[in-house]
């Protein structure tokens, strides 16, 4: 619940244009809609963000998706898992969809970074 109170890393919509790529990913069936916002500081690591739309359970998932990753490289985001998402934030079997939009929203990011 406290994801969701205060996310950390939920992003500024007065800053959008600090983010070089964005990916975002949804569910029309749970009406939720995320997408995360990618950048590389100075050193070549990842500084994240996220926006979403639905139930709570989507924005704890895109809040954990972004600070995992952040200050990691790039590489690093290949190896997040729906397990990880599931496994960290208890996620109900019922919740998976969150965990699917956040780590889909990320892919594409990713993605797009590299053009």
């Amino acid at each position: 619940m406290a994801r969701f109170l205060r996310p950390g890393y939920a992003v500024d919509p007065a800053a959008l244009d600090a983010w070089p790529a964005s990916g975002a990913a949804e569910t029309p069936g749970e009406d939720a809609r995320c997408r995360v916002f990618l950048a590389l500081d100075e050193t070549g690591c990842l500084r994240a963000a996220f926006a979403a739309f639905g139930p709570p359970v989507v924005v704890a998932c895109a809040d954990w998706v972004c600070e995992r990753v952040a200050g990691q490289a790039v590489e690093f985001t290949r190896i997040i898992t729906l397990a990880d998402v599931e496994k960290a934030l208890a996620l109900a079997p019922t919740q998976r969809y969150a965990g699917l939009v956040a780590i889909d929203a990320l892919a594409n990011a990713v993605i797009n970074l590299g053009r």
